[in-house]
């Protein structure tokens, strides 16, 4: 086959697998459209390759399957934003200016929890539009005939997830209805003589369905001072995280930008110059073995599916690991296509011989220059949201931000192994390594900062986009891999990227956790 027609078909390979592991997590399921049963978070679907990328709000895949569907709660998303407007009103004794948007989304459980941020601002009106608006989204009305077999199975789900969503709607409703500044307004006298109190299963309905938004509606109407003490300390320790994480971020950001504008000009000067070794007629091979590793990555995952194992068992985050290490298998298609196995080391950067201090201080700097550009792409992601009118961005979450919710010791142990361990290794060399490799040795004739800049952008592009967070956080995502590129160009190895990778994945991984368990 001629080289042109052989790269060709190598990237229709590339793209059309791409297609398939970005559509999959997104996927309608006719069933379910079929019974306009209620979304879930069945986490059984491939949540694409890469899925332990916590820095990049994501999380490990989920391989394991789940037999019953599951009630819907609050995304980590949506509490983390209703919670800062709430408790950072709360903290400045209603001094600070009110915010412009106070709608958290447009998922029904997103409503309800805007209809209690809106109840804290005195905007009672609001908060009732938010709730029958809720309510329409639930679609709570009668559930009509149905016919045997198999769909009598899903119409009794879609009937009692439908129960749970309009007691739901009711527990709301009735919290508006106790809310102390609504007591007060019916009264006119100030007291709260007319104050009713919820029962113990609608308050815990609130707090099961809308985490931090029900524990701080019963705060507001139940007489429960222990409860208010416990959710102010909370709230305390809530903001005293995001201080450090927002001095965390900002001051290696700062360093990343120094830095990264110290190496555009030690490169101008030839002061540094590119560690990559180039040899001939490699780029396809590279091309290829991304290819069968997409495939066998992918297989894998589907296989995993089959083996229906416990979704409340740690097994499931053991087996996702097995897998990620599993489908480096596809570096045995390179060997196959005639490279010996010291030339493969060196083309992916699997070879570090400058020292282990060299090794810690590279990986800083791969750190910090990729929080700027993991920076600017999150301002692009705002601006394309601003543009395309999305309300906060399509609230972009992760599978691993609702299973830190609920994780045992023995799973938070599985994740950060996952995320700061198996996902830094394995997605550095394939993207980093094998990708990026590839994409450099096929424009080398470019030049250096032709084929550099063309190399992490594409690569960065796949990298991002093939994870489940959505279109709107690809380029902040994009943006940390360019800044892992540009460690690999310049050190020649993957080993301080997959370092730094680590890093980036278990601080946020440990924030979300200090976040959604404390």
């Amino acid at each position: 086959m001629p080289r042109f027609l052989h790269a060709v078909a190598v990237w229709v390979l590339i793209l059309g697998i791409a297609a398939v592991a970005i559509y999959v997590p997104h996927r309608p399921d006719p069933e379910a459209e079929a019974f306009d049963s209620a979304p879930t978070n069945d986490l059984s679907q491939p949540a694409g390759v890469g899925a332990a990328d916590t820095a990049k709000s994501g999380g490990p895949e989920a391989v394991a399957t789940s037999d019953s569907q599951e009630e819907d709660q609050i995304s980590s998303t949506t509490e983390l934003r209703g919670r800062l407007l709430v408790v950072s009103q709360s903290m400045t004794k209603g001094n600070a200016p009110l915010p412009g948007e106070l709608i958290l989304g447009d998922d029904p459980l997103d409503r309800l929890a805007s209809a209690i941020v809106l109840m804290h601002f005195g905007n009672p009106a609001q908060a009732y539009e938010q709730i029958d608006l809720a309510e329409e989204g639930f679609d709570v009305g009668d559930l009509g005939d149905t016919t045997s077999g198999n769909k009598n199975v899903l119409a009794s789900d879609k009937a009692s997830n439908k129960s749970s969503d309009k007691a739901l709607v009711d527990a709301t409703r009735a919290a508006m209805i106790a809310w102390p500044e609504m007591i007060e307004a019916a009264d006119g006298t100030g007291t709260l003589k007319q104050k009713t109190q919820l029962t113990k299963e609608q308050f815990e309905l609130l707090q099961q369905r809308l985490g931090w938004f029900g524990t701080y509606a019963r705060a507001q109407i139940s007489d429960d001072d222990v409860l208010g003490m416990k959710l102010q300390e909370s709230d305390l320790m809530f903001m005293l995280v995001l201080g450090f994480a927002s001095i965390w971020f900002l001051g290696f950001g700062a360093c990343g930008i120094t830095a990264l504008i110290a190496l555009i000009v030690m490169g101008l000067r030839r002061k540094i110059s590119s560690a990559l070794k180039s040899q001939s007629n490699t780029s396809l091979i590279l091309g290829e073995t991304f290819v069968v590793w997409f495939v066998l990555f992918m297989g894998l995952q589907f296989a995993a599916m089959l083996l229906h194992v416990d979704p409340e068992s740690p097994q499931r985050l053991l087996l996702s690991g097995v897998l990620m290490f599993a489908a480096l298998g596809a570096l045995a298609w390179a060997q196959w296509r005639g490279l010996s196995f010291g030339t493969i080391l060196d083309l992916v950067g699997l070879r570090w011989n400058q020292g282990f201090f060299q090794l810690l201080w590279k990986a800083a700097i791969a750190y910090t220059c990729a929080l700027p550009l993991m920076g600017l792409g999150l301002l692009i992601g705002m601006g394309m949201g601003w543009l395309l009118n999305v309300p906060n961005l399509g609230n972009p979450t992760h599978p691993i931000q609702q299973l830190i919710q609920n994780a045992s010791g023995m799973e938070l142990f599985m994740l950060f192994a996952l995320a700061c361990v198996a996902a830094p290794i394995t997605e550095e060399i394939v993207f980093r390594g094998v990708l990026y490799g590839h994409l450099r040795q096929g424009t080398s004739k470019w030049g250096v900062a032709a084929s550099m800049i063309f190399s992490m952008v594409i690569s960065g592009a796949i990298f991002a986009g093939i994870h489940p967070q959505g279109a709107f956080v690809a380029p902040a995502l994009a943006g940390l891999a360019c800044g892992f590129c540009i460690t690999r160009e310049w050190s020649g190895s993957v080993f301080p990227g997959m370092i730094a990778h680590g890093i980036q994945n278990a601080t946020v991984l440990a924030l979300n956790v200090i976040l959604f368990q404390a």
